[in-house]
């Protein structure tokens, strides 16, 4: 066994045996060095090896973390193997798990390109001389030249790569940006589900609050307006940037889910539509590639790349340099656009057939609503106090909320199987009738 293989399968073990955790930062390379008896280099390739099967991410001049990925992994492997008789006693004490999962906002395993992303990290990591330096500031310069082209071709928004600054998701980013921005300091988001975004401001000394056009800052999520995927119409569209031109206020455009967006109408972007006057537009890799994937990117609005090319080196990248590489070459040899129209087949058939079960069973006493992006559907049922009864249902739902004569639902058909689809609403449906 060659010496890196052996700090591969310490941190293996460690995260088989639940001592790991997604999320838990690993230790350090010196660390690791004293703990198994290894040189400093056979630690780093054992790391390099973990980061690219998945199983680790880095966070730059942090460390490395556990990923999802690991966890789910493991956590199904664990589940899978024969238990000692200690455990399966541990185990009937747990708390009982429920059978079908209509409420987890993932991915459909069958729309996984892990195994070609693989092949990608494998081939950046053959690149020492650019994996011995550090990651520039802005992004890797090639990165960003294909997510200009990238943004041309599927959202018709026309930038230089040197309006496009990479980070690892949008918090980092919207630091960046929140550095960049004079004037009042005031921000609204559509919801508090915006939790993450409204921390940043919040820290940053911004007045916080939802859904106020007067807000010098407006956070929109134009492809995905409501926890069920409605979508932005053009009349509202047109609203919102003549109010921002008209009052000088700047919107940031999130375009989450956009690549999942099933109307045969197009959607065009608020940045397009305005050539990135008053807009800042966010996107992200991490929801149409692997979640693991921790890349994500800001175009800066129109006459902002000299207020960021001041100010620039203040901030240090936070993605990681190996997956920018990857990524790119990912990107340039068409990998992408060809797995989000895979995906989107996918996920079209897939949410058509659970909206019209849920039709089949709860077509009385209850409303149903289905966007047009997402695999998200919400149901309002026409019966109070159902918490209870759906814990006791054996299908786990997200409670959107209850109140004197409704409980809204809101239910995901993201990671389930098919198959299970109609068991898993037939149970929630009988549950709610007891």
């Amino acid at each position: 066994m060659k010496v890196y293989e052996k700090v591969y399968n310490y941190y293996i073990e460690q995260m088989k045996e639940g001592t790991l955790k997604k999320g838990d930062k690993i230790p350090s390379l010196r660390e690791t060095e004293g703990i198994l008896d290894v040189s400093r280099t056979s630690v780093e390739t054992g790391y390099m090896q973990l980061a690219a099967d998945g199983y680790i991410y880095s966070v730059e001049k942090v460390g490395f973390f556990v990923s999802e990925m690991a966890e789910q992994l493991f956590f199904i492997d664990k589940n899978n193997q024969s238990q000692s008789k200690e455990s399966n006693q541990k185990k009937s004490k747990a708390k009982p798990v429920a059978k079908y999962d209509l409420a987890t906002i993932g991915e459909d395993k069958r729309s996984s390109c892990l195994d070609l992303w693989r092949r990608y990290m494998k081939s950046a990591l053959r690149q020492e001389e650019r994996l011995l330096t550090y990651a520039k500031n802005q992004g890797e310069d090639d990165l960003r030249e294909e997510i200009a082209s990238y943004v041309r071709k599927n959202r018709n928004i026309i930038c230089s790569p040197e309006d496009i600054v990479i980070g690892a998701g949008f918090q980092s980013l919207l630091i960046i940006l929140m550095g960049l921005l004079d004037g009042e300091k005031s921000i609204s988001f559509p919801t508090r589900n915006f939790s993450d975004g409204a921390a940043v401001f919040s820290n940053g000394g911004y007045e916080v609050s939802y859904r106020n056009k007067e807000s010098h800052v407006i956070y929109v999520t134009p492809s995905y307006m409501t926890k069920w995927g409605e979508i932005m119409t053009m009349k509202r569209r047109r609203e919102l940037i003549e109010h921002a031109q008209k009052n000088d206020h700047l919107i940031i455009e999130d375009d989450y889910q956009n690549e999942f967006v099933f109307s045969s109408k197009p959607t065009p972007s608020l940045y397009a539509m305005t050539g990135g006057d008053r807009v800042a537009f966010l996107g992200s890799f991490s929801r149409i590639l692997l979640p693991s994937v921790r890349i994500s990117f800001l175009i800066l609005p129109k006459g902002y790349r000299d207020r960021y090319a001041q100010m620039q080196t203040l901030y240090n990248q936070t993605a990681s340099k190996a997956e920018q590489i990857a990524l790119t070459q990912f990107l340039r040899d068409g990998h992408l656009n060809r797995h989000i129209k895979k995906t989107a087949r996918l996920y079209e058939d897939k949410r058509k057939t659970f909206h019209d079960l849920l039709k089949k069973y709860f077509k009385d006493d209850s409303e149903i609503y289905m966007g047009n992006s997402g695999m998200e559907i919400g149901l309002v049922i026409y019966k109070p106090n159902l918490s209870a009864k759906i814990k006791a249902s054996g299908v786990d739902v997200y409670i959107v909320d209850e109140g004197e004569e409704t409980t809204t639902l809101l239910l995901s058909c993201g990671i389930i199987e098919e198959s299970e689809m109609e068991a898993a609403i037939k149970k929630l449906y009988i549950g709610l009738q007891k």
